[in-house]
């Protein structure tokens, strides 16, 4: 049996992609540090789905932690062959790095030294990391491409992504590590992130409460649903030697045209209250997916409007325990 690391598993792309290899019959390996940086009660429920499945070995490991870490791999791969790391751990959010960048940077770039210099000593065959369209900053491109400007972000969240996939492009050209960077495009989905802008707007038209909308509502995001990102992830493991991909469905659409579909799905019509845009928020993002079509045959199959609908249904099932759940 096939034993893989997936950090960050109780996160809402780790919980999917853990999932995702307990069906196919995987040994998975999870950690969490299961911090506050939104609402811990969401990565808890994720966590105990997981535990339900005897193939699923949780601990709590924070990766910036070298000490932790060390112990860990020491504990579960010293006598298991390592097929593959996934790096799913990571400080979330935009406007919330600004608050703390400290933590951002500890996780982000530290975090992900930590583990690739012991993916090395425990010759992992497979390295795939998560990083983040926000790289691109502001692009005025139609399309962000892999070779696209990406040393102007503008937030500590992108600036330590940034970061990261430097310290793999220099491990890489010292080790030649199979490496994979891929960088996410707004990703939803059931059990998704609550302080992200789908989660938020589909418990606000279910509860009836008013929204924050951050200036016009015409910036416009290529929402990417969280089944396409994990059959990327699982296809980007097989590459060898360095690689960056984006993982986007390459048709951006704006925030009111996801607020109108969220009104349509729920026949509600959200209450809004308009702020000011951030200084940290880009107003676009759209994946070029030439690259990744080229490398692992891949494609986004959901549509934002099937997406929206798959996406509500799990709210409306959940919707007693999720009240709970602060989004911010």
């Amino acid at each position: 049996m096939k034993n893989i690391l997936i950090t960050g598993s109780a996160g809402f792309i780790g919980f999917h992609l853990s999932n995702f290899y307990l069906k196919k019959g995987y040994n998975v390996f999870g950690i969490d540090n299961l911090n506050n940086n939104y609402d811990p009660r969401i990565k808890k429920w994720r966590n105990l789905n997981l535990l339900e499945n005897k193939n699923f070995h949780f601990d709590k490991v924070d990766i910036s932690s070298p000490n932790q870490l060390s112990k860990y791999f020491e504990k579960n791969f010293k006598r298991r062959k390592l097929n593959a790391v996934f790096n799913l751990a990571a400080g979330t959010g935009v406007r919330k790095s600004t608050l703390n960048p400290k933590r951002y940077y500890e996780s982000n770039v530290m975090g992900t030294l930590n583990l690739v210099s012991l993916a090395k000593t425990y010759s992992a065959s497979s390295f795939v990391h998560a990083s983040t369209s926000s790289v691109y900053g502001n692009s005025k491109e139609k399309d962000f491409m892999i070779g696209s400007e990406t040393s102007k972000p503008l937030s500590n969240y992108a600036a330590s992504k940034k970061a990261s996939e430097v310290l793999l492009h220099a491990y890489y050209n010292l080790y030649k590590q199979n490496i994979s960077i891929l960088r996410f495009f707004t990703v939803y989905g059931p059990a998704g992130r609550p302080d992200m802008s789908p989660f938020i707007f589909i418990q606000a038209a279910i509860n009836s409460n008013k929204i924050n909308l951050f200036g016009t509502g015409n910036q416009k995001r290529d929402f990417t649903y969280i089944d396409d990102i994990v059959k990327g992830i699982s296809k980007a493991k097989n590459l060898k030697g360095l690689n960056y991909l984006n993982l986007g469905n390459n048709n951006p659409v704006s925030v009111n045209y996801l607020i109108d579909t969220i009104n349509q799905i729920s026949g509600s019509h959200l209450k809004i209250d308009k702020k000011p845009s951030t200084p940290e928020d880009v107003f676009y993002t759209s994946a070029n997916i030439r690259m990744t079509k080229k490398l692992i045959g891949w494609e986004p199959k959901i549509n934002i409007d099937e997406g929206i609908s798959k996406t509500f249904a799990w709210h409306k099932v959940n919707m007693r325990w999720l009240k709970k759940i602060q989004n911010s």
